[in-house]
């Protein structure tokens, strides 16, 4: 696809992230990963780029396997550009998240064997260019349109690129694994994720790229945000069923865990960060719907 040659798969790890969008006077990247997988992305990066610098990180939101290597990108190319909303914006400053992104980061590179570089510095999270839904940024040749998609987080944003009619989808829509499984993935809101998804699936795409895998093949493609909608209401049920039975927190995360754990899941998410994930996903569904039953 000729298309495809102005957007370059530059994930270094499966689990991590970067996709590389290449305009005619600037260049892109959309999330760049976790920390212990910088070098390998920047290489990546830079070896697309070929002597061009990198001039914009368009993040999806600020979890640590998206955002996690920004402090090592800055350090190689010290004009880049990070870009995301304000909510997105305001949780880069707060100490909390910072220390997060951080403590994942490290948790991640342990158990993938890698070192953590002491580089590393939070400094490195703040937020040069603000945008929101409907904004759109000229690249030269190209434009990077934003959609806000809450739902996975409150700051979580898609990009769509209408010259090559690429749909860049957030995780909001849930995550698409090797075992062909699409994995729910709201942690803050139901209704804003199930609102999420309907505005991706009414946008005019040929392509669609997808979290931790870049463009999906046709087969995957096809379907995908019916897909993410059921996987998401079946998350929901499941739930409020588990609350319907008078379960405790406790066993409600195990029962989570026998549902949506798996070995391939747990090779893209340690454990604890999928506990953490559980746990905001059980929440925010009893906080929307069990005081309505």
């Amino acid at each position: 696809m000729k298309s495809m040659k102005r957007y370059i798969n530059c994930i270094a790890h499966k689990t991590s992230e970067g996709n590389l969008l290449v305009g005619e006077n600037y260049t892109a990247l959309f999330d760049c990963g976790m920390a212990h997988c910088a070098d390998g992305t920047i290489q990546n990066v830079k070896n697309a780029l070929q002597g061009r610098p990198l001039d914009y990180l368009f993040i999806t939101h600020t979890h640590y396997d998206h955002i996690g290597a920004l402090p090592f990108l800055r350090k190689e190319w010290p004009l880049l550009r990070l870009v995301t909303s304000q909510t997105g914006a305001a949780i880069l400053l707060k100490d909390t998240p910072r220390r997060v992104i951080r403590d994942l980061s490290i948790v991640a590179a342990n158990e993938c064997n890698a070192p953590f570089d002491a580089a590393y510095s939070d400094d490195a999270f703040h937020v040069d260019v603000i945008v929101k839904g409907g904004d759109s940024i000229p690249l030269g040749g190209l434009s990077v349109e934003t959609l806000e998609t809450p739902g996975h987080t409150r700051d979580t944003l898609s990009f769509f690129i209408p010259e090559l009619e690429i749909l860049i989808a957030s995780e909001t829509s849930g995550a698409l694994f090797p075992d062909n499984i699409v994995y729910p993935s709201y942690l803050t809101s139901f209704n804003d994720t199930v609102n999420s998804i309907e505005k991706c699936r009414k946008m005019s795409y040929k392509f669609l790229s997808l979290p931790h895998r870049g463009i999906a093949d046709e087969k995957d493609a096809n379907g995908f945000f019916d897909k993410a909608l059921e996987a998401a209401t079946t998350c929901r049920d499941f739930i409020l069923s588990m609350n319907e039975k008078k379960l405790d927190q406790e066993t409600m995360i195990d029962m989570f865990f026998q549902k949506y754990g798996s070995e391939t899941l747990f090779s893209y998410q340690p454990r604890d960060a999928f506990a953490a994930n559980a746990r905001a996903t059980i929440a925010c569904t009893l906080r929307e719907f069990a005081s309505n039953e």
